[in-house]
Formats: structure tokens, C-alpha cells, sequence
């Protein structure tokens, strides 16, 4: 037993001094020494990252790692420096590239990992960093749901449009059921010119305001002369942020009617705005409504057909809300951020699906079927019987969605989800301002300053200005 004592005292021994020989992490990470770090910026120039590090062995290999606060994705980004034993070293982020810009409010997250030739490595802890545009002296009104920045008005107009955005949030959360899960910011710049130097560099003199979902930051341009109208734009600007917090999901999008409805239903519950009710009103008279089906899709770019889109889309949004309920507009929003397909989700929330829903609407202000679509309990057998045909409406019906949901990620495309785009000149065309190259992480949302025909002329119901 004594000597079986002695071989295991023996092998302790031993196994002591081969680990002794071997570095442990916390041994390896005390060679490298941060002597100083920290992070500057000029506000749609550039953010730059500096870093000062010392080691017992060279230093071979720094990164930058960085990624928006609340979001999953982080940029990696390897730091030129010359290798030593001593190192500074910077790494910019250039803000005048489309593909990098951050807007006002930006909040990243940033760390280094340092590695020496001998192996040892070092990851600092993460820093948080907010962004803000420092050319003027922000005043700010905060709760725990959202941070409103002004500068240009008296504090009764800053105090307007925060009791607003809070009535707007309570509206969102009873109606449809989307409860606010990230704090937003919105930052609402004196006036156009302002605001157009606050974006990127490649935004078309027509932007009026965006929403940046992925952000979740609104930036518009209220000139306090232009209170009313500031009200409507930055609340169906934030409702975006707070549908996309509710259902965003790496596999569909929502159909585009239910989106901007529920936008242009938050600015008023009770009746449509007077920027889209004379046109609405108008097509029903007419009998000219687009389907349901049509609306799932991009807006059109004709601004009275895009006028329109918004009026009946936010109508429709109405119908469900009094028809069906809010715990079914919820239950709808919650199918959704699944990534359901768009009838999917309508027949599991409301037991109808898109040509259905369409027809109870159309039934409400008086209009008949829409040609070719079958609404009692024949339709169903006949459904039922030939599901292949189902199917491929389905496929159809989504198979432009999924490329959507990529470009949002790829910020050098146009992406469609989120971002709402105010602005346009009245003689910006439609066409011109669909075509154009959007802000990063961003839906195109024409709500608010469609120009309406008259006589020849082109007049701008909200200011002289279009929404995207």
C-alpha cells in the first residue's frame, strides 16, 4: 500500500512539472497589455477606432469586431499595423460609403483581439458606443420606451411630438397587439435641408424622413410650422419600427397592404387621413379597388395608384381590427414573424385566405366579388378538391419575397424591409423616386406626401413633400 502511495506521490509530481512547463490562458493573456484604446467620430465622415497594445512577443494579428447593439451579425475586420512588440493602430469606418452609413442614434458594440507569435491571445471586453450627430445641440424626452431628439421648436413642440409617439406605441400594443421590445430613437431634424445632411450621402433631395428598422431609429425633418403633419409622419414612420421588431424572421415578409395598413390605421383610428380618404373614396365609387393580392406586393409607383395603396391598405387594416378583433389582428402578427405564407397565415388567424378577406372588405363598402373568386361553401369544397392549384397560388403569390428578405442584409441593394423614406420634391416622379437607391435596411413607404394631378399640376398634399 506504501508503495502504491509513492508512484501516485511520484506521478503528481511529475504531472505538476510538465504543466508547469505549458502557459494557461490567464498566464498567456497577462504578455499582452492594452495600454490605451478608444473610438472618435465625425458624424457621416467617419468612425474611427484607435488601440495601443504591448507584448512580451510580437504582435502578428489584430481585429476590429463591431456589431449594432441588439443584432446578431458582427463585422470582423483585420487592422493593417506594423507587427512589434509595441503597436497603435486605427481602424476607420468610412460614412461616406452608402454600404457603411449609421444614422443618428447608432449604438455598436466593439472589441479587439490581439494575437502575439507566441501564440497568446487577448480579446478586450466589448465597449458600447451611441452615435450621434454632434452639429447640433439636441434636446431630449425619454421614457423607457423611447428617446425623442429635437433641437429647432420650444419645448410644447418637442413635448407634442413625444405625447404622440407614446400615444402611438399604447395604440400599437391595444389594436394590433405589437408591444414594444427595443427602445427606439427619433431624432426630428429642423427642416429639409437638415435632414438631407444627416443622411447618407446618396439620398435623393426628395427624402422627407426614414425609418431605420435594424436601428431602430427614425430620422425625419418636422419644421415646427409643420406640427400637424409632423404628428401623422413620424407616427407611421415608428410603427414601422415596431412591426418589425414584432414579426421580423429569416423567412418572409409581411404582405406589403398589412404593413404600411397598420401604419396609415396608427396615424388614425377613427377615419382615413384626408390625404387618402378622397381618393379611396373615390375608387369605391368607381368600383376600381386594387385586390388584396396586388397590394401584398411593392406599391405602385404612379403616385394617385400608390396614394391609393396606402388609403385602402390602411382601411383594410380597419376592417380586421373592428371586424375580427384585436386579439386576431395579434394572433395574425404573431403567424407571421414564423415566416407563414401569406394566405397560411390568414386562414390559421381569421379563417379566410387573401381572396376572401378581400371580399368581406369589398362586401363592407358595398361592392360586389371580385370577378372569378368564390366566396361561399361551394368554393371550399372546390378548393379542397383541386389543391395542386392552391398550392401553386401560394408559390407564386411568394416567390418574389424571399430575394426581399436577402437584399435587406445586402446593403448595397435596395432593401425593402423597414425603412420608411419621406420626402420628394413634387416634381420628383414616382417612378424616380421607386427607382432610386435606398438607405440600408429600408421599405420603401410613400405615405404621408403623395402628389395628387390636378389640371395639369402637381400638388403635394403633405407640404410639398413625398413620402417612400
Amino acid at each position: 500500500m506504501g508503495q502504491i502511495k509513492q508512484i501516485a506521490k511520484i506521478f503528481f509530481v511529475v504531472s505538476g512539472l510538465l504543466l508547469a512547463g505549458l502557459p494557461s490562458a490567464s498566464l498567456a493573456q497577462e504578455t499582452i497589455t492594452v495600454v490605451d484604446q478608444g473610438w472618435e467620430a465625425t458624424f457621416r465622415d467617419n468612425i474611427t477606432f484607435t488601440l495601443e497594445a504591448t507584448s512580451e512577443a510580437e504582435i502578428v494579428e489584430i481585429d476590429l469586431f463591431y456589431q449594432i447593439v441588439g443584432q446578431i451579425a458582427t463585422s470582423r475586420n483585420a487592422v493593417d499595423f506594423t507587427p512589434g512588440t509595441s503597436v497603435q493602430t486605427n481602424f476607420v469606418i468610412d460614412q461616406t460609403d452608402p454600404s457603411n452609413y449609421s444614422p443618428p442614434g447608432t449604438e455598436l458594440q466593439y472589441w479587439w483581439k490581439i494575437v502575439d507569435s507566441a501564440g497568446n491571445e487577448l480579446k478586450t471586453e466589448k465597449e458600447t458606443l451611441l452615435y450621434i450627430d454632434t452639429r447640433h445641440d439636441w434636446q431630449t424626452l425619454e421614457n423607457e420606451r423611447l428617446t425623442l431628439y429635437w433641437y429647432n421648436g420650444d419645448d410644447s413642440f418637442g413635448q407634442s411630438l413625444f405625447d404622440r409617439a407614446n400615444e402611438a406605441l399604447d395604440t400599437l400594443e391595444t389594436d394590433v397587439g405589437a408591444v414594444i421590445e427595443q427602445p427606439i430613437k427619433i431624432f426630428i431634424y429642423g427642416g429639409h435641408e437638415d435632414l438631407l445632411g444627416a443622411l447618407q450621402v446618396s439620398a435623393q433631395e426628395w427624402t422627407g424622413g426614414v425609418a431605420f428598422t435594424e436601428y431602430g431609429v427614425v430620422v425625419i425633418g418636422i419644421d415646427p410650422r409643420q406640427l400637424d403633419w409632423g404628428l401623422n409622419a413620424m407616427t407611421h414612420e415608428m410603427t414601422h419600427l415596431i412591426i418589425h421588431q414584432k414579426t421580423v424572421n429569416p423567412f418572409g415578409d409581411l404582405p406589403r397592404w398589412l404593413d404600411e395598413g397598420i401604419a396609415v390605421y396608427n396615424e388614425n383610428q377613427d377615419e382615413l387621413d384626408d390625404d387618402f380618404r378622397a381618393i379611396f373614396e373615390r375608387a369605391v365609387e368607381d368600383n376600381e379597388l386594387m385586390t388584396l393580392r396586388t397590394l401584398s406586393s411593392p406599391f405602385p409607383a404612379d403616385p394617385l395608384q400608390a396614394n391609393l395603396a396606402y388609403g385602402q391598405s390602411g382601411a383594410v387594416v380597419k376592417y380586421i381590427i373592428d371586424t375580427y378583433g384585436s386579439e386576431k389582428m395579434a394572433n395574425l402578427l404573431d403567424i407571421f414573424s414564423e415566416g407563414a405564407l401569406y394566405d397560411e397565415a390568414l386562414e390559421q388567424a381569421l379563417g379566410v385566405n387573401t381572396d376572401m378577406l378581400d371580399n368581406e372588405f369589398r362586401a363592407s363598402v358595398g361592392l360586389p366579388p371580385l370577378p372569378g373568386t368564390e366566396t361561399d361553401a361551394a368554393a371550399t369544397v372546390s378548393e379542397e378538391a383541386a389543391p395542386a392549384e392552391i398550392e401553386v397560388t401560394e408559390a407564386e403569390e411568394n416567390s418574389e419575397r424571399l430575394p426581399v428578405v436577402e437584399e435587406e442584409i445586402d446593403t448595397e441593394s435596395a432593401p425593402d424591409e423597414g425603412v420608411s423614406i419621406s420626402g420628394a420634391s413634387s416634381e420628383a416622379s414616382g417612378q424616380e423616386a421607386t427607382e432610386s437607391k435606398r438607405a440600408p435596411f429600408g421599405l420603401s413607404c410613400l405615405t404621408g406626401l403623395i402628389p395628387l394631378f390636378f389640371l395639369g399640376l402637381v400638388i403635394s398634399r403633405r407640404q410639398g413633400w413625398v413620402w417612400q
